[in-house]
Formats: C-alpha cells, structure tokens, sequence
C-alpha cells in the first residue's frame, strides 16, 4: 500500500505536465478562405475561430466558448452566446468553430472565444465587431467604376 500512492502521485504529476505542454495558437477570420483579423463589420454572416494545437491527444475533448464582453445595452458584459466542444481524432490536430449572426444582426462591441482543452483555458481571441458594412468586391462593382 505504501508504494500504491507514490506511484500514483507521480502518475498524476506526469499527467498534469503532458497537459501543460500542451499549446495552442488560434485565430479568427470571416471564413476558411479569407486572412485572419481582429476586426469585422456588422453586416458579417459568421465568425470562425481557427485553432492548431501542439501536445494534445487523439480523444482530448476541445471546447470553444462565444462570449460578447461589451456590447453596450445588446447584452449584459460577459455574456456567453454560445459553445461547443469537438473530439480530437489525431494527435497535434486543427480544427474550428462557427458563430453565425444573430438574427437581428451583430451588436457592435468587443468579443472574445475561448478555447478549452479538457476543462483548461488554452487560449483565448479577442476581436471587434464595428458598424459598417464589409467590403465587397464583384464584377458588377468593377464595371460601374469604370464608367
């Protein structure tokens, strides 16, 4: 019985500093294909928020969390829109998370997501949501500079 919890003590030490190298760097943009910013208009469809991880296990659960910090009187601060949480299906993976607009539009403030690996804070992203409409380039936009 003596050596029982030794051993386990140093099991969970080593569990806890596998969980502590474990690092991410994370994102956001309007969608896969466009740069990463900290700032987008209100008349965005969607936020995504991007992550690579290093350090992490096949199976680790990783949750991101959709919070409005300031949105003046939209929302009271901190207020949490939505979350959801993804299984790893490799070690060192990528992956995302989506927040769609609110049917009524986006609140114009300041905005974070959180990212968890297991219940741990691994990063966090800040961005902006300002008035305004973004910018949107076509063929029809082209021609009538044109003229």
């Amino acid at each position: 019985m003596k050596r029982t919890f030794p051993l386990s003590l140093i099991t969970l030490v080593c569990a806890a500093s596998a969980f502590a190298d474990a690092k991410f760097e994370a994102v956001v943009a309007k969608d896969e294909d466009t740069k990463p910013t900290t700032t987008f208009a209100a008349d965005i469809p969607q936020v995504m928020a991007f992550f690579h991880s290093t350090g992490t296990s096949k199976g680790d659960k990783i949750r991101g969390v959709w919070i409005a910090e300031d949105v003046g009187n939209a929302a009271p601060a901190n207020t949490k829109i939505d979350e959801a949480t993804i299984t790893m299906d490799k070690d060192d993976a990528s992956g995302g998370f989506k927040l769609s607009a609110p049917t009524k539009g986006w609140p114009v403030g300041k905005y974070k997501v959180e990212i968890y690996d297991g219940d741990g804070l691994a990063t966090t992203v800040k961005f902006t949501i300002k008035a305004g409409k973004s910018e949107k380039k076509d063929a029809a936009d082209d021609e009538s500079s044109e003229d």
